[in-house]
């Protein structure tokens, strides 16, 4: 039953204290994250039909190219008269540009696939490469079945040598079917990844100027950054020059992009942190947090959020930039991810040290902490809960009495009615640091200074309840607190197991003696 109070210190010391908490955060975002992306980061795009004034009709003579029986496209394809191949190609890209279930399997299935692919190659009409680069952009579009289908009739070296040549329009064209590709699955883009697109990528990036190709160009580059492996790390220093070159452009969609990929591979390495820090890229960062569109604002906050899971040089690095002020708009923002977001990020600053903690008190984020966990969704409340309990684990006795001051105490308790078990822990632990803190500041003949504002906040009644949780972590934690800070006892705290047990007892020869049961640890 009893804890090592020992090793309980060792582990919260201040040489290890940082880098547990800031595990401990990386390990949860990581959780959260697998939680669908926003709505407006679309991991595959398809290019929309045209609209004109006679939208209508265009639709009705697309959708009626479906009588058309597939061996008369493939003739047309075929062909000798190249109007009749190009029409033919044409009438393919319209139908796949519908929005709504174009029949993309039943290209597939027809075989035209493979004499697109013969197609592409022999044609030296830059107008047929687009088209049929533009079909392919819609078949990658569909699902992972037909990508990978479209994968395997060879059309990614294609696309890489078509990349290079010097018709911007095609080059974008085949970028934006390898960003499908590359959405698709972590199967697809680590084959993409085995290939030299990514040098081709960036030597592209590096030497055009259209705005178009840009847009396809960064777009892509952030679908290969996605999940892990990723990138290789020696590429790391080139994509981070690329990304530092753009990302004081104005224009909205590379933007976007660049955070996303920014973000992407960040997320949980040191390097790439130091290399962002280094490239003189967090003030930009830090601006676009306040940009109006939550589209941009999320990426970007996602990865000052992940800058601050660094160490204490590179949490600082974000604070130096006044990325603080930034934070606490965005802890009253109208959407409940950015909330969410802006809490997580603070939490990893609150695991800082005294310092960093006194930046958060000196910015005023802990009173809006304290609102949102009054009154914000359960999501919201959870992470401002772990920027509050964080701020426990590291804190000095004045920054304590200022979070009580704050009034933190009872919306954390509250919270412990909870059904989710982490954030039960997270708060005990919370608790427990408060009033470890107050053991050692007391003077011999006092009191516990922190007892009396966790029994008023109904803590005390709280943490009781908790014996009788399901959990073995929780119960022995709740046990603990109470046998240390709450003079019980541990027989009294057992009386439970002893009543129930009282039918048992009553059954025994009445000859034996009533004994009083004492562990050997009381004293």
């Amino acid at each position: 039953m009893n804890v090592n109070r020992n090793e309980k210190k060792s582990l919260f010391s201040i040489e290890n204290l940082n880098q547990y908490v800031k595990k401990k955060r990386e390990d949860i975002i990581i959780e959260n994250r697998k939680i669908k992306r926003e709505e407006s980061v679309m991991k595959k795009r398809k290019e929309k039909m045209i609209s004109t004034s006679n939208e209508l009709e265009e639709k009705q003579n697309v959708e009626n190219v479906l009588s058309d029986t597939t061996i008369n496209l493939k003739n047309q394809l075929q062909a000798f008269d190249f109007e009749k191949k190009l029409s033919a190609i044409i009438k393919i890209r319209k139908l796949l540009s519908i929005e709504k279930n174009p029949p993309i399997q039943d290209i597939l299935d027809s075989g035209i696939l493979s004499i697109l692919m013969g197609l592409i190659e022999e044609e030296s009409d830059i107008q047929v490469k687009f088209e049929i680069a533009w079909i392919f952009t819609n078949i990658a579009s569909g699902t992972s079945e037909q990508t990978c289908e479209l994968v395997k009739y060879g059309v990614i070296p294609i696309l890489l040598k078509l990349i290079q040549e010097n018709n911007e329009n095609l080059s974008s064209q085949c970028v934006w079917a390898l960003g499908n590709i590359a959405g698709d699955s972590s199967k697809c883009r680590e084959h993409l990844l085995e290939t030299n697109l990514l040098e081709i990528l960036l030597f592209q990036i590096n030497n055009k100027k259209n705005i178009s190709f840009l847009r396809n160009a960064i777009w892509t580059l952030s679908n290969l950054c996605r999940e892990k492996p990723g990138i290789d790390k020696k590429d790391y220093t080139s994509v981070l020059s690329v990304l530092g070159k753009l990302i004081f452009t104005e224009d909205f969609d590379i933007l976007t992009d660049i955070c996303w990929a920014l973000s992407y591979i960040s997320d949980g390495s040191s390097v790439v942190i130091q290399g962002i820090i280094n490239l003189g890229l967090l003030s930009r960062i830090t601006e676009l947090l306040m940009y109006s569109d939550t589209k941009l604002q999320t990426p970007a906050l996602r990865t000052i959020g992940n800058i601050v899971t660094g160490d204490d040089f590179q949490t600082q690095a974000v604070i130096n930039c006044s990325a603080l002020p930034c934070l606490l708009l965005l802890l009253n923002s109208n959407k409940k991810s950015i909330k969410r977001e802006a809490c997580w990020a603070i939490s990893n600053i609150t695991a800082g040290n005294v310092a960093q903690i006194q930046a958060i008190i000196d910015a005023n984020i802990f009173p809006v902490l304290v609102n949102l966990l009054e009154s914000s969704e359960m999501d919201v409340k959870k992470e401002a809960a772990w920027a509050i309990s964080n701020a426990t684990t590291g804190g000095t006795k004045e920054q304590i009495d200022y979070l009580i001051e704050c009034n933190s105490i009872s919306p954390l308790v509250k919270l412990i009615d909870s059904s989710d078990v982490r954030i039960i822990k997270v708060i005990l632990e919370g608790l427990e640091n408060i009033l470890e803190i107050g053991e050692r500041s007391k003077s011999e003949d006092s009191k516990n200074p922190y007892v009396s504002v966790i029994e008023n906040s109904g803590g005390l009644e709280k943490i009781e309840n908790l014996q009788q949780h399901s959990n073995d972590e929780i119960y022995e934690q709740a046990i603990k607190i109470l046998e240390v800070f709450f003079g019980a006892e541990e027989d009294v705290l057992n009386d439970s197991h002893f009543e129930n047990n009282a039918v048992e007892f009553n059954n025994l020869d009445q000859q034996i003696p009533t004994c009083n049961f004492k562990s050997i640890d009381q004293k």
